[in-house]
């Protein structure tokens, strides 16, 4: 590979000569996986050099950041600044001919904009006539508006518009990443800045200050007025779209130790969950990634690695299946995703489909589209952050060239695929009287036959030029198309609820009058606050003004089903936190609320003044336990030292959960002074054993300790469990034995067996130490003493016990012939005696565990396998049709050994695995039909957190699984069995998303019907709200 030491001379020769042929596995040329485009190098180094931004004019002239300052090596020959690059390709050949430098005199230059011919120029006070050729540039610390005053193609004045202060210097975790929507707005990011404080000032002098909480979004006109906070909680937004129907989106550059890297749904005040003053890592039980705590969001889908640039595809040159799909680069993973949108309550989610894949020299950054539908990406081509001197850009377009659309009048504009000529058609339009009544023929009739693009751009051209006088010459008009305005709920009319009182933008109160009746017809005012329509809800929820009945509302059960939608439940917290009044929330308190509104004002009262304590004490002693998690956070974070005890007391309380007992721990960390980054940095049996040891401890924090600790930590003596598991609490003695289960110890085979065969033992404690047993049937040490104390089982248990026996023999592939002799006469009675209360489920159980040893059946058990449902479908009518099943005992089939090994890759309340999604609450989000479903087809939906991906090393070596840790330069896989196997980052290749779910196929055929059934039951009951539980 060439090593870019000089580029002069002979130097030059050799490195056309190299990357045109693009030589080496290193420096594989991308490609297109969709054989209809290409992918052509447009410009590459020594015209360009580590690229970063790109933006394209409506020339079709290409605009790149050249970076010269970041991480510079001291002998680097480059220029001394950054540089803004301008490339033409005046024949139409597909290569850049001529370059110019536009402007320079940058330092860490992240991002460029040409102004959208949509966006008025940028008029500034006490200049003459705007440039010819406006372009904003963020570098990490300020946001330009750069202009060309004589078309001559270089920048003849700057003004700042933005501008940053703060000690923070890292290159890439500043300011970046613009976006415009069809209002005249210009969203920007904000990294998380390394936590250290700051503050963001406009042209107009507004500040925002702050520091700790992570990356921010904010918005502004584009001449440096009105900046507004928007959301919190990314780690780095560093690019952002807005798509054709105003919907804000960005992608997260890192994920640190919460793998993966997020692709957002972005709304005005949305929490993201990110708080770097806990710890980068994002490990810390008060920082969320994927929406885990409430008021939090979740992602729309996981990204590759270190996504740098991403656009809202509106063209017609890519096929029309791409029309409004998300594209995103992946610096880290050499490829650019493909993002198809599916909605998901009141907002979307997608999986990330590679589009374009290189090699490891592939480096995309910066993502822009031409005017002719073409894509451009900057590739900063090797991966080191050190300035190298090697860069690239790259084209990406159709192979075959559309047939040209009719453009000749507004309206046929107004139709086209093209979102830059829709908008500026519309806005054409919005000039006259006529064509103000043209738009509004377009959207208020719903005609079917016109493109919902063309309604939509209607209606933002028509907020664009809403005056009172507009107003007064629409109204007559409105009047007349309304009466046939009626239709199904759509884009245009969620776009209208989101501006319909548009009190949160800059606009002047005359503004707003001219704007009440366009917004209130597009809107309309009979719409149902539907859970059928939640992204609708949102908006109408976003300007509902925060004016609540005291009592319906809170108190109704059916609120529930609203709230467990996240983005609707930030959206009342949002609301419920603009109360005029304080004493409110005691009121709506004392009113009687369901648990999900108390946890609803529990955050609202936070949001809007963090010490208005007047209801603390009592949300800290909630029956509800996510209320309670709520107010130690609140405290904590707030550092309201004086309900410590208060704090303590709820280590100490009942109900119990695992997210409650870690935030509290957190909680109190916090409060006496510690710092949250070194939380996750130590084990868990560091801060629960001590309270697991201590006698005075409650059962139920006991309980909760005996879930955190590692079961095979040193520190847990098998006398402490063996004691505990003879403890006055039947909840503690069941977490006991559950740990000498999970233990892995032979020495815990002893108390096993003392257990499981002890009559006096109440027989649930028993069957989970049956099921321990069978996790030590193939130990050479212990495995015959557990393999006798379950055959005596099968001879002298009753019920659910020799149930239990059969089932732990399950898993083994041979049994001696007397065994197997005493099974088969068991199956005889089993399928004949009337007087056996567990016969037919024991006689399944039996027959799939002869099965497996290649046994002569009776006639009665070959007859209970071919009953067993055979494909998804019969699977899921038997499931449905019976509602019931025995929790405990699905309980026992998620942990058990030789069961369809949940347990193995899940977590559920502090036990289980980390490879898949925790499933403590499952029973909240999944109804019983979408539980059969994903077991019995998990690739069918996957979380974007849970994607699997495969991963190629330097070695030609492949490992599969979902990305558990990133963290101290390696990758942590997590297998579909369960096991972990770690990688060099640095030795990763290539790593690509599969649409095959990490989770096992046909977990069905390791389940009797009556285990399956059983399973559901365990899993429906995991997380129920109370609200939702009453109702059922």
């Amino acid at each position: 590979m060439l090593q870019p030491v000089s580029l002069s001379g002979p130097a030059v020769i050799l490195c056309v000569l190299v990357t045109g042929g693009l030589a080496g596995a290193d420096d594989e040329w991308p490609r297109s996986v969709d054989t209809r485009l290409q992918v052509t190098l447009f410009a590459e180094d020594p015209s360009i050099r580590t690229p970063t931004g790109i933006d394209v004019d409506p020339q079709g002239r290409v605009w790149a950041l050249e970076s010269n300052t970041h991480f510079r090596p001291d002998d680097y020959d480059g220029p001394e600044t950054d540089r803004l690059l301008v490339f033409e390709d005046p024949d139409g050949n597909g290569r850049a001919d001529g370059v110019t430098t536009f402007a320079t005199d940058f330092t860490y230059a992240m991002s460029v904009a040409v102004r959208p011919p949509w966006i008025d120029p940028v008029e500034l006070p006490g200049h003459d006539d705007p440039g010819r050729q406006q372009v904003f540039l963020a570098t990490r610390a300020e946001i330009l508006l750069l202009e060309d005053l004589d078309g001559d193609d270089g920048c003849d004045r700057r003004t700042r518009l933005v501008h940053l202060e703060t000690d923070g210097n890292y290159p890439h975790n500043g300011l970046a990443g613009f976006a415009f929507d069809a209002l005249g707005w210009m969203y920007f990011g904000f990294g998380e800045n390394l936590g250290a404080d700051y503050a963001i000032i406009g042209r107009d002098g507004t500040r925002l200050t702050g520091g700790g909480e992570g990356g921010n979004m904010y918005r502004i006109r584009p001449d440096g007025t009105g900046l507004t906070h928007l959301a919190t909680g990314f780690w780095n937004p560093h690019a952002s779209c807005v798509d054709a129907f105003g919907r804000l989106f960005t992608v997260d550059n890192d994920p640190d130790s919460r793998p993966p890297c997020r692709l957002m749904h972005v709304i005005p005040g949305g929490d993201f969950g990110y708080r770097f003053r806990n710890g980068r890592k994002g490990l810390h039980p008060f920082t969320a990634w994927n929406g885990e705590i409430p008021g939090t969001l979740p992602m729309v889908a996981g990204t590759g690695e270190a996504p740098s640039g991403i656009l809202a595809y509106e063209h017609d040159a890519f096929p029309a299946e791409y029309r409004g799909d998300l594209l995103a680069t992946s610096w880290g993973d050499h490829r650019i995703d493909r993002f198809r949108l599916q909605p998901k309550g009141a907002s979307f989610e997608a999986i990330a489909e590679p589009l374009i894949v290189g090699g490891e020299n592939f480096r995309p950054v910066g993502i822009a589209m031409g005017p002719d539908g073409s894509l451009y990406c900057t590739d900063w081509v090797l991966r080191d952050y050190k300035l190298h001197g090697r860069g690239r850009v790259w084209k990406i377009s159709a192979v075959r060239k559309k047939s040209p659309v009719d453009k000749t009048t507004p309206v046929n504009r107004l139709r086209s695929p093209v979102l830059t000529e829709r908008r500026l058609a519309a806005q054409e339009l919005a000039d006259s009287p006529e064509g103000r009544r043209t738009l509004l023929e377009f959207t208020l009739q719903k005609k079917e036959s016109e493109p919902v693009r063309a309604r939509i751009e209607a209606y933002w051209a028509l907020q664009n030029v809403a005056t009172p006088e507009i107003a007064d010459e629409l109204r007559p008009v409105i009047r007349e198309l309304r009466a046939d305005g009626s239709g199904p709920v759509d884009e245009v009319e969620i776009a209208a609820w989101w501006y319909r009182n548009d009190q949160k933008s800059s606009r002047t109160e005359a503004e707003r009058k001219g704007l009440a009746p366009i917004t209130t017809a597009y809107a309309g005012s009979e719409a149902e606050d539907s859970l059928a329509h939640p992204a609708l809800l949102l908006a109408k929820v976003y300007n509902s003004g925060g004016e609540w009945p005291d009592g319906p509302v809170l108190t109704d059960p059916s609120l529930a089903e609203v709230l467990a939608d996240p983005f609707l439940f930030a959206m009342q917290v949002q609301q419920f936190a603009r109360v005029p009044d304080p004493h409110q929330y005691v009121r709506w308190w004392e009113a009687g609320p369901i648990p999900e509104g108390r946890l609803l004002l529990t955050l609202a009262q936070r949001q809007r003044d963090p010490h208005d304590t007047s209801l603390l004490e009592r949300q800290l002693s909630d029956p509800y336990p996510p209320v309670r998690r709520a107010a130690v956070q609140w405290v904590a974070e707030e550092r309201l030292v004086d309900f410590r005890p208060q704090v303590e007391t709820v280590l100490r309380s009942e109900p119990m959960t695992t997210e409650l007992f870690l935030a509290t721990l957190a909680a109190l960390e916090m409060l006496d002074g510690k710092d949250p980054k070194d939380f996750d940095r130590t084990p868990a049996g560091n801060y629960v054993l001590p309270l697991l040891k201590d006698e005075s401890t409650p059962a139920a924090v006991r309980i909760q300790a005996l879930r955190l600790v590692e079961p095979n930590d040193e520190g847990l003596e098998l006398a402490l469990l063996a004691k505990l598991a003879d403890s006055a609490d039947d909840g503690l003695k069941t977490e006991a034995v559950r740990t000498l289960q999970q233990s892995g110890r032979p020495e815990a085979v002893a108390p096993l067996v003392d257990i499981a065969t002890d009559d006096t033992r109440p027989r649930s404690l028993r069957a989970e130490a049956i099921s321990g047993l069978a996790g030590f049937l193939g130990d050479p040490t212990q495995g015959t003493e557990a393999r006798s104390a379950i055959v005596a089982l099968l001879e002298r248990g009753n019920g659910g016990l020799r149930l239990e026996a059969v089932r732990a023999l399950r898993g083994q592939q041979s049994l001696d012939g007397d065994l197997q002799t005493q099974l088969v006469q068991l199956a005889e009675t089993a399928t004949t005696s009337s007087e056996m209360d567990d016969g037919l489920p024991l006689a399944r159980q039996l027959a799939m565990t002869l099965q497996a040893t290649a046994a002569d059946l009776p006639e009665a058990l070959r007859k209970l396998l071919q009953e067993r449902p055979t494909g998804t479908q019969q699977w899921l009518d038997r499931l449905m049709e019976f509602d019931g099943g025995d929790q405990e005992a699905g309980r026992l089939v998620f942990f058990h050994p030789g069961g369809p090994g949940c347990a193995k890759c899940h977590t559920v309340n502090g036990r289980g695995g980390k490879v898949g999604p925790d499933l403590s609450n499952i029973g909240r989000s999944f109804t019983r039909r979408k539980l059969i479903e994903s077991i019995l087809d998990p690739s069918r939906e996957v979380s974007p957190q849970f994607t699997n991906w495969s991963v190629l090393t330097d070695e030609g070596r492949v490992e599969t699984g979902m990305i558990v840790h990133e963290n101290l330069g390696q990758t942590t896989l997590g297998r579909s069995d369960g096991t972990l196997v770690t990688i060099e980052t640095a030795s990763i290749e290539e790593r690509t998303p599969q649409r095959k779910s990490v989770m096992p196929e046909k977990l069905a055929e390791r389940m009797t019907i009556d285990e399956f059934r059983d399973l559901l039951a365990w899993l429906q009951s995991l997380g129920q709200s109370p609200s939702r539980m009453s109702r059922e």
